[in-house]
């Protein structure tokens, strides 16, 4: 198979790829490459040579977050919640997240539980009044809410992957999912207190 270098950036551009995401498979790739026995030269020139592509598989989430970044601040979180359907657009968004949640391995163990519903209705009344619509959310801290939870950021990521799918899945447009998904990143160190505060993040 001969793969073109040329195609490296536009091929990632839409995969939210970040220098997190990044450096995890540089560091899995350093790992396999040594429990197979591979040369340690040979794996630091690997290592160089992957380092070189960080920039093309990396920019197009950069460049697109700080495009929904700029939209946001110049027309607001109004003009956002409206071009993701509104109140139903957001609630079904919701309910399809939800779904997805359910069913994927790496978090499902976070979406169970008698008091399933009760965090259902919780967390859309947060999520909405995040994204610029009309709840009014009276309950817990995020920090209050995730003490427990043992997340980390791979737990994170695939529960923002599995919110930009729902949000296409009910028609959302690219743009208005890369502005939705800047403005639920900014929760993160919230979302994680605990995690970064007990590994010393």
């Amino acid at each position: 198979v001969q793969y073109d270098v040329k195609q490296m950036r536009p091929a990632h551009y839409n995969m939210n790829i970040t220098d997190y995401h990044f450096d995890v498979v540089s560091e899995l790739f350093q790992r396999a490459s040594k429990e197979n026995g591979c040369d340690a030269e040979a794996m630091m020139d690997a290592a160089i040579v992957v380092a070189k592509v960080r920039a093309d598989v990396t920019t197009g989430c950069v460049v697109r977050m700080e495009l929904a970044k700029k939209k946001n601040a110049q027309d607001g979180m109004d003009q956002l919640f409206q071009r993701l359907g509104g109140l139903d657009g957001v609630m079904a968004m919701i309910d399809r997240l939800y779904e997805c949640a359910e069913r994927d391995k790496r978090i499902n163990m976070f979406f169970e539980g008698a008091k399933l519903q009760t965090i259902k209705r919780q967390q859309t009344d947060y999520i909405i009044a995040t994204l610029g619509g009309p709840a009014d959310y009276r309950g817990r801290t995020l920090e209050e809410i995730h003490a427990v939870l043992q997340m980390n950021d791979y737990h994170l990521d695939c529960f923002m992957q599995n919110m930009a799918r729902a949000l296409r899945d009910v028609g959302a447009e690219q743009d208005a999912v890369d502005e939705a998904t800047v403005v639920l990143e900014q929760l993160r160190k919230q979302i994680l207190f605990h995690h970064y505060k007990n590994s010393s993040h």
